[in-house]
C-alpha cells in the first residue's frame, strides 16, 4: 500500500473495503483536476449549466429563519 497522507489517515480502517475503493475514486478525481478544489468546482458549475439539470440542489441554510431562539 502506498505511504502518503491519505494513507495514514486509513489507520485501522484501511481494511474496509468499500472505504478503500471510496479513496481511491477520490484520489484519482482529485488528481485529475490537479488537486485543485476551485477548478473542480468551476467545471462541475459549467458541467451544470451545459446540461441544464442542476447537479447539486441543496437549500442555502443561511438564507432559512430558525425558530431556535423561540423554544
Amino acid at each position: 500500500m502506498k505511504n502518503d497522507a491519505t494513507t495514514e489517515m486509513k489507520g485501522d480502517r484501511s481494511t474496509d473495503v468499500v472505504l478503500q475503493e471510496i479513496w481511491r475514486i477520490k484520489d484519482a478525481l482529485s488528481a485529475s483536476y490537479g488537486h485543485d478544489v476551485h477548478r473542480l468546482f468551476a467545471e462541475t458549475r459549467e458541467h451544470e449549466q451545459n446540461s441544464g439539470h442542476p447537479l447539486v440542489n441543496l437549500p442555502d441554510l443561511r438564507s432559512q429563519p430558525t425558530n431556535d431562539h423561540e423554544k
